[in-house]
């Protein structure tokens, strides 16, 4: 399989060391993408809140003022009719005052009236009384001057006077009753003076009930989103988690003979048997062994 460029000219260290970068780069963007439309959202949702309140204040505050306004209108009716009612009350107080008055008048015309009437009646029987007793006397005195003397003349005094204590008895039981019918003619007259004034009624004003108060509307409570606790900036998680892939993704980019060498250990050379000892005269020849690599 083809190699890519990085793998055909960078070492594996480098490449590790850059796919490092490009995960911390890749994560960092990544949160802070994350993280700004978190914001975003919190902002939008947070003014959203706000307009909806506000909005209900608004519309709150107008239906206060409407009904504001329908209470002002109620309040100025009802103190009208309590007006009207009121007018009405002191015209029929008015009203029943003059008709007491006015049968109070006649009342007290009807009772000098009665009060005429009645001596009118007690001095035409005193009169007539008198009038009796006046020609008793006369007759008396025309008898007297005629020359009648005696039994006659004292039989005409005694036939007037009897007529006279006759005519004054009646008229007394005549007074009484004159007194009993003006008496009788007075109450009536109260009662009938008392029927018009009672004809008339007193006006009792109806009561009206003021127009309750609008109350004024109460600011609506708004309740913002929770501030988001997402961050833009690179944790140490994130940097560990980082190195971990990049030392994963080192490990499995290196050759297999350096993961090899690495993986196994190296064995020492066992060292040469030691030649037997020359015979005299004999040179001794040495072997050398090659040096093994070591490990990088």
């Amino acid at each position: 399989m083809a190699q890519s460029f990085s793998e055909m000219f960078l070492s594996p260290g480098t490449q590790a060391a850059l796919q490092f970068g490009l995960s911390l780069t890749s994560t960092a963007f990544s949160k802070s993408a994350l993280a700004q439309q978190s914001w975003s959202q919190w902002e939008s949702e947070t003014i959203n809140a706000i307009r909806r309140a506000t909005e209900i204040d608004k519309q709150n505050f107008r239906s206060y003022e409407v009904d504001l306004e329908n209470w002002l209108k109620q309040s100025q009716y009802v103190e009208q009719l309590r007006q009207y009612e009121s007018k009405l009350s002191q015209q029929a107080s008015e009203l029943k005052t003059s008709t007491s008055i006015a049968a109070l008048k006649n009342l007290e015309r009807q009772f000098a009236d009665l009060d005429a009437k009645f001596y009118e009646e007690e001095a035409a029987a005193t009169i007539q009384l008198e009038a009796s007793r006046n020609k008793a006397i006369a007759d008396a005195a025309s008898k007297v001057a005629s020359g009648q003397v005696g039994r006659t003349v004292q039989r005409i005094s005694n036939s007037y006077h009897q007529q006279w204590l006759q005519n004054a008895s009646n008229r007394q039981i005549t007074k009484q009753f004159r007194i009993a019918d003006k008496l009788s003619a007075m109450d009536a007259a109260a009662i009938d003076a008392q029927n018009k004034t009672n004809s008339v009624a007193l006006y009792n004003p109806r009561p009206y009930a003021d127009p309750v108060q609008p109350l004024a509307p109460i600011p609506t409570e708004t309740y913002l989103p929770k501030e988001p606790s997402v961050s833009g900036a690179l944790s140490i998680l994130d940097v560990a988690t980082a190195g971990l892939q990049a030392t994963q993704n080192y490990i499995d980019m290196r050759p297999p003979q350096m993961t090899q060498q690495r993986t196994t250990t190296p064995v020492a050379p066992a060292a040469p048997a030691a030649p037997a000892a020359p015979a005299s005269g004999q040179v001794t020849t040495i072997p050398v062994v090659p040096a093994q690599p070591t490990a990088q």
